[in-house]
């Protein structure tokens, strides 16, 4: 297997809480180093992730709300300095680049935002909005040059020229959206990071959006790592599929082998949730327990507290990554122990 374009290793990042920064520097430090209270007032929103994403494909990262998903996005684009581990692209760290050196891979890694309605600047023309991205990236072009660039995005995402003299609040929603991944796609980019592209959206506009994307990644070449909650739209989608817990990956796998053969108990839970009718006797699994809180560092799995398949191994030792045979993995000692189902 070739290089991959995206290569995440023991990524970790903690929010510290406002209680931590009401205290003096000088007494912060001195809590670190004479306790562990000051690791009480942070909030730990990744855990160690390790995933990689190849050139071409699409991964879709799911997961409940507060798992992290959306920080893991967040710290790709370089929005958040990781607390610790590694982040590569193209085989290049760039997780310690400061913004000036960054600039470069800016270039090659653009986001559409979740919220359409927020991510364009009210006070600036679509004209304007896209002119920003390309003359900082080209500024070799002439103006005529952007002229025609801009005219040739805009009908290239659905919109008509005369839409770049106009401003965002005169669009729907689908449309400003439309235009967020023409602005992603002014630059040329080799990967772009859709976090919950679709969830402001309605389910008609949603599939024109989703169908534009495809069709983007199919004459471009894109990379696409993919943020919903959504499960219809994966099995739609993508191309391997990453399933976030408590900011850990917890199980990898291509979109066939996740829907037809799930694993991980937490996968199992979230895909029986979906309504089926053409199995009506397929019961929904109802998990028991509390969501452990961030503000502690988990010392064992994130899952095992909800887990039906849970021993007292699950609350002492975290999992590592198991390859499975059908070239999935799995971060689960159940799994790993083959212990029945309860």
């Amino acid at each position: 297997m070739s290089n991959p374009l995206i290569d995440i290793r023991g990524l970790e990042k903690a929010y510290r809480t406002r209680s931590e920064w009401r205290l003096p520097s000088w007494f912060r430090r001195l809590l670190r180093r004479k306790s562990d209270t000051a690791n009480h007032d942070r909030i730990y929103a990744l855990n160690g992730v390790s995933l990689s994403i190849e050139q071409g494909e699409t991964l879709c990262v799911v997961g409940e709300t507060g798992c992290g998903k959306s920080t893991l996005a967040r710290v790709l684009m370089g929005l958040e300095k990781p607390s610790s581990g590694e982040l590569y692209f193209s085989g290049s760290r760039i997780d310690q680049l400061t913004d000036q050196a960054r600039m470069p891979f800016r270039k090659k890694m653009q986001m559409v935002f979740q919220n359409p309605y927020a991510s364009l600047n009210p006070r600036m023309t679509i004209y304007q909005i896209l002119n920003e991205a390309i003359g900082l990236h080209h500024p070799d072009f002439s103006r005529q040059q952007t002229d025609d660039y801009i005219e040739e995005l805009l009908v290239s995402v659905g919109l008509s020229v005369d839409a770049e003299d106009r401003y965002p609040h005169e669009f729907s929603g689908g449309q400003r959206q439309r235009i967020s991944i023409a602005r992603a796609l002014s630059v040329e980019p080799e990967l772009i990071v859709a976090d919950e592209p679709l969830s402001a959206l309605d389910v008609s506009v949603q599939a024109q959006v989703l169908n534009l994307m495809m069709d983007k990644q199919q004459a471009l070449g894109l990379t696409y790592i993919f943020i919903t909650h959504d499960l219809a739209v994966v099995e739609h989608f993508a191309t391997r599929v990453a399933v976030m817990y408590l900011g850990r990956i917890c199980e990898v796998a291509s979109r066939e082998s996740l829907f037809s053969a799930p694993k991980h108990p937490y996968t199992k839970a979230l895909l029986s949730s979906i309504p089926r009718l053409d199995d009506l006797s397929v019961e929904p699994i109802h998990l028991t327990g509390e969501v452990p809180t961030p503000l502690e560092k988990p010392m064992g799995c994130t899952f095992c507290g909800r887990c039906p398949l849970a021993n007292q191994r699950c609350y002492e030792q975290i999992p590592v990554m198991q390859l499975q045979q059908d070239g999935s993995a799995v971060a689960c000692h159940a799994v790993e122990e083959g212990r029945p189902w309860k």
